[in-house]
């Protein structure tokens, strides 16, 4: 596949992807990890985002349906949105993950009507959850969504249960499985990191109370 590894050569190439095994990344859900991957840092990289944008473009044209807005999920996911609806020359909004809790306590940013289907942007997926209650939240204003597409996923079975209650199936550019497959092939990783990474994909707390003990 010619453009195989494509996204994870341009992560890995601006250092978008961290490793600490000890100690290990919080994540915003509390989830204790050896990897972190900061998608954000694309937005200082003309070249390297517009390959992420070009590549967006063709997943969203491949759909077997056609949008009419492309939402981004607040915040990391906006500026992509943006870029992509651009493109596209669609409307876009963006969407929280919970409604404001002052002004007109919306969760939906934008010129958006009941009926339209619309591609939900994110630029990570770990548990799912904040993507899935931003569908829920589109769903809810009478929007279908037809696809939710992402720059990186870190393949979590957490993930596939959550989008599973949403009836959809997440496409990511990039998945932490073709990422480590890289990072070990070219140097920029140990066997030994990978297969930490890896327990820990399959079982985070299980892997995090396996390394730390001390803290149970």
């Amino acid at each position: 596949m010619e453009n195989r590894h494509e996204i994870a050569k341009v992560l890995l190439k601006i250092n978008a992807v961290a490793l600490s095994l000890n100690p290990p990344f919080t994540w915003v859900s509390g989830i204790r990890s050896p990897i972190y991957c900061d998608n954000r840092l694309l937005i200082s990289h003309p070249t390297k985002r517009k390959l992420v944008v070009d590549r967006f473009v063709e997943q969203i044209k491949s759909m077997d349906r056609k949008p009419d807005c492309i939402a981004g999920t607040a915040t990391s996911g906006i500026p992509f949105a943006a870029w992509v609806a651009d493109r596209m020359d669609l409307p876009m909004c963006y969407v929280r993950a919970e409604k404001k809790a002052h002004g007109k306590g919306k969760a939906i940013e934008g010129d958006v009507h009941e009926g339209e289907m619309v591609v939900v942007i994110e630029d990570l997926i770990s548990t799912g959850k904040s993507s899935v209650a931003v569908v829920r939240n589109l769903l809810e204003a009478g929007l279908e969504v037809i696809g939710v597409v992402a720059i990186f996923s870190y393949e979590m079975g957490k993930a596939k249960e959550n989008f599973n209650d949403v009836n959809i199936i997440p496409q990511p550019l990039e998945t932490i499985s073709s990422l480590l497959e890289l990072a070990v092939s070219s140097g920029t990783l140990s066997l030994e990191d990978a297969s930490i990474i890896n327990d820990f994909r399959n079982d985070p707390q299980g892997w995090y109370l396996r390394n730390f003990p001390e803290e149970l």
